[in-house]
Parts: structure tokens; C-alpha cells; sequence
């Protein structure tokens, strides 16, 4: 392979394994911002059910501890922040031919990389019988938003992420005896994808460019349907202590997209060169291995004022070993395709809460948790800066009525300190040769605020 085709095949690479990564808010990606209820006590024994049928989410046999005819509504607001300082970048020793253009030049500091999102809710509850529930629920399961000026020190290895998850589940749930219940879920989940890149038309070389001297920019949108299920069981083997497992299934999404090319301002004759070897508008695949979730969790009435909660929770990020992106429409002739390596790690989330009931009114609760990021240091990126994180949440419930409760949690997420230390080597088959080192050092915080209200027919 020429080294002008191994420089267009890295590009491309960039540019698609880029886009079908999946980039969001928990460990790896996830959205756990499902309840506003839970939000309040971190989570902390969801698994269990017994506060509302939002916890249906993580596991669907909650639903056969409650009654009747329920529907939930909620919102919850996502605020992160992510500053990073001291980034420095620098092309591949191969480009020696041009030392005074070995440092990337730009901005090496970005106030703040992540941008908030909202995520809606909904939850509904039919009881067929005493014994038999359906339910239905709506949620935004993951997404992620960050951004960084055209000039960023490391616009080579991102400058916009837009990853937006929808999850449409209906389910059914069963109370076998008055200790133990069983439910299932179909999930239908709805993916929209959108990554740009700086791509550096001036490293290609041809003709008679120079590196950093012709940047242009690279658009991947991707959106694809995908189906999995849940399951899950819960135990209450007092009328004080229940316990509950459940269990996400995981999934495998072929994405389909497009690529597009925003050319710099150079000569026709050049950007039809940059067109011949590869840079121009076609169409880009991923097979793309989402993990499984299992959680237990637990609720323990302490007292008629006090209950106790816990939960645990394994993510199988290991699945996600590599990513392997195809291109189609004849974008790369030289190449049809490639495997980027990710290597995750699975994490594990942690919570102990409390409930206090203050009067018939009135439920405060608060909670913390502990919660690993999926990223190993080496493979961090500008796209996603993942870390562990310390969850510290508070909340409370207000009965209106016999039908209307509202309910409202907020969580502070202390994430630890992290670095970028992304390095390539001087074979131009490496995948970051194009993009170049990246270090720096990320400060990243989150605040979460959440709503709900509680209708019941």
C-alpha cells in the first residue's frame, strides 16, 4: 500500500470507527438518569422497585408489586462539565522532511468540551389482573454531546459528538406467589449518530502541500434501528426486606451512515486529487457490540419512617473489543475496510441510599455511589474523557393528592482527574498516524436535575 493509501485509509478510519463509537454519561455510555425518584438516593436499590414503576427500567418484574392503571412522566436535565488544559500535539517522526511543522498548532486549552442534554421519560402501567401487568416505557438510553473550537490543538481527533439513544420497551410482569414475581421486555432502540473531525489535507502531501497548512473537515452521520430485551426477578422474602435482579440483554447494532468532506480553500486541480484518493462524499458501516447490564439490588423498611437501599451493578463493556468500519460506495478504493482497536473494560456501579418519610405527605431520601469508567487511560480521548466517578445525590417525593405525586432528585458527580496521552508511531498503517499525539489533562464535573410526575388512574 502507497503511503498516500495508507494515509487516506487512517483518515477514514478516524472519521468512521470515530462516529460508531458510543460516547455518554455514565461508565462508558450510559444514561442511568432514569427515575427522578432514584435520582434522588443515586440509585440505590432501583433494582428492588418498590418506590415507583419507573424503576422498570432496570428491571422489569417491579411491575407486579403495584396496582391498577399508572403513568409516569419525567425530565431530567444533565449539566457536564469537562475543561482541559495543557494539551500539546505533534505529528508522526515520519514527516521529518518537515521538523518546523512537527507541533500542531492551536488552542491547547477548552473551557468546557461537554454540552447538557435533556432526557425525557415515560412510563405506563395496565393491570390485567391482581397477578398480570403490562407496561411500556419511552427513555433516552444513551447520549453524549461534546465540542471543541475549529482550532483545537486536537481537532484531528475530534471536534463535534453528538450521540443520541431512544428505547422504546414494552414489557409484562407476573407475580408467581407472594414472594416472588418474573418480568420480560422488548426493547426497540433507536439510534442517531453525528461526529465531525479537522482532517489535514496538507499531510497527504500531493500536491505540494504542507501539514497543517490545508485543514478541511469530516462529517459521519449514522442512525440505525436495533432490538435486544430485558429481563428480570424479584424476591421479597419478608414485608420488610425485597430484592431484585435484573438483567439487559446485549446487542449488536450494524450503523449505517454517510461521510462527507468539507474541502479548504485550495485549487481545483488539488481537491480533485484529494476526490481521486479517497476524500470524497460515500457511504460508511460499523458493526458496533453493546454490553450487557446485570444489577441487584436491595430495599430494607428499617422502621415505619426509615428504609435502606442498596445496589450493584456490572456493565460488560469488555464486549466492546474492537470496532470494525466498512466503507461503501467506493469511498476508499484502496481499502474495504478496518479494525480500530477500543479494548474497554466492564465497570461497576455502586449505591447506598435511605428513604425518610416525614409525614403522609412528605419522602426525602439521599444516597451515593461509586462509579468506574469504562476507558483504560491509554485510549482516552477528546470525544469522551471517561473516568471514575462519586456519585452524592438528595431528593424528595410530595403526595398531592390519591393520584398526583411529584417527585425531584439532583446529583453532583465528582470525576477524577484525568489525562490524555494518545501517541502514534511512524508506520503510516497506524490508525492515529493522521490525527498525531495528543496529551493533556482533563477536570470534569457533573450536576444533574431531575422531575417527575406520578399520575395514578
Amino acid at each position: 500500500m502507497s503511503y498516500r493509501s495508507r494515509f487516506t485509509f487512517t483518515a477514514l478510519t478516524l472519521v468512521a470507527a470515530g462516529a460508531f463509537a458510543p460516547r455518554a454519561q455514565a461508565s462508558g455510555f450510559q444514561l442511568r438518569e432514569q427515575s427522578s425518584l432514584y435520582q434522588g438516593n443515586a440509585f440505590a436499590g432501583v433494582s428492588a422497585g418498590t418506590a415507583d414503576i419507573s424503576a422498570s427500567f432496570f428491571n422489569p418484574a417491579i411491575l407486579a408489586g403495584f396496582s391498577g392503571t399508572q403513568m409516569d412522566l419525567g425530565a431530567t436535565l444533565i449539566s457536564p462539565s469537562a475543561e482541559l488544559s495543557n494539551a500539546y500535539g505533534t505529528r508522526s517522526s515520519l514527516l521529518s522532511p518537515f521538523p518546523a511543522y512537527e507541533e500542531i498548532t492551536g488552542p491547547t486549552s477548552h473551557k468546557n468540551s461537554a454540552q447538557g442534554k435533556a432526557v425525557p421519560t415515560f412510563y405506563g402501567l395496565y393491570s390485567v389482573s391482581d397477578d398480570l401487568k403490562l407496561g411500556l416505557s419511552l427513555n433516552g438510553s444513551y447520549g453524549f454531546v461534546t465540542e471543541y473550537d475549529s482550532t483545537f490543538v486536537g481537532r484531528y481527533h475530534a471536534l463535534k459528538t453528538d450521540l443520541a439513544v431512544i428505547d422504546i420497551a414494552p414489557s409484562i410482569a407476573y407475580r408467581i406467589n407472594k414472594q416472588w414475581a418474573v418480568g420480560v421486555a422488548f426493547v426497540a432502540r433507536y439510534a442517531d449518530a453525528t461526529l465531525t473531525n479537522a482532517v489535514d489535507f496538507g499531510l497527504i502531501g500531493f500536491p505540494n502541500t504542507i501539514p497543517g497548512t490545508l485543514d478541511g473537515k469530516a462529517t459521519l452521520k449514522g442512525t440505525k434501528w436495533g432490538y435486544g430485551f430485558k429481563a428480570g426477578a424479584t424476591y421479597q422474602p419478608t414485608d420488610k426486606l425485597k430484592i431484585g435482579l435484573g438483567y439487559q440483554g446485549a446487542m449488536n447494532m450494524n450503523l449505517k451512515g454517510t461521510i462527507a468532506f468539507d474541502y479548504p480553500a485550495a485549487p481545483a486541480a488539488a481537491i480533485a486529487a484529494f476526490q481521486r484518493v479517497g476524500f470524497k462524499d460515500g457511504g460508511g458501516s460499523a458493526e458496533l457490540d453493546l454490553p450487557a447490564n446485570a444489577s441487584l439490588g436491595f430495599d430494607y423498611q428499617v422502621s415505619d419512617t426509615f428504609s435502606l437501599q442498596g445496589e450493584a451493578c456490572l456493565t460488560t463493556w469488555s464486549r466492546f473489543k474492537e470496532l470494525k468500519a466498512i466503507f461503501l460506495d467506493n469511498v476508499a478504493p484502496q481499502v474495504t475496510s478496518t479494525v480500530t482497536e477500543e479494548k474497554w473494560r466492564d465497570t461497576w456501579f455502586y449505591s447506598l441510599g435511605g428513604n425518610w418519610k416525614l409525614n403522609q405527605a412528605w419522602t426525602v431520601r439521599a444516597g451515593v455511589a461509586t462509579d468506574q469508567g469504562a476507558v483504560k487511560p491509554e485510549y482516552r480521548t477528546p470525544r469522551i474523557p471517561d473516568a471514575d466517578r462519586t456519585w452524592v445525590s438528595f431528593g424528595a417525593s410530595y403526595v398531592v393528592s390519591k393520584s398526583l405525586s411529584l417527585d425531584a432528585g439532583y446529583s453532583h458527580l465528582f470525576v477524577k482527574d484525568s489525562k490524555i496521552a494518545l501517541t502514534t508511531t511512524a508506520s503510516t498503517a497506524d490508525p492515529n498516524f493522521s490525527r498525531g499525539n495528543l496529551s493533556g489533562d482533563f477536570k470534569m464535573s457533573i450536576d444533574i436535575m431531575s422531575v417527575q410526575a406520578r399520575y395514578k388512574f
